[in-house]
């Protein structure tokens, strides 16, 4: 299961994508920003992923539907 939600490398300027394994919520990795191509791509590179939990973001929201769409 994989968690998926923004953070501020320095808030109010740049924001990442931090990345969390549910079940140990251990980080997985960090993306540099929170758009949907680099989601898309760090999912696109791990299709072991089944299960995903987000917020409500659409870029979210979209990066999954594309890039892992069995993913529940």
């Amino acid at each position: 299961m994989l968690g998926i939600d923004e953070f501020a490398f320095r808030k109010g300027a740049t924001y990442g994508t931090v990345l969390i394994d549910v079940e140990t919520r251990q980080p997985i990795d960090l993306l540099p920003d929170r758009t949907a191509d680099t989601v898309i791509s760090w999912l696109a590179d791990h299709p072991e992923i089944e299960v995903i939990r987000r917020d409500r973001s659409s870029t979210f929201s979209q990066a999954a539907a594309r890039a892992a769409p069995k993913a529940i």
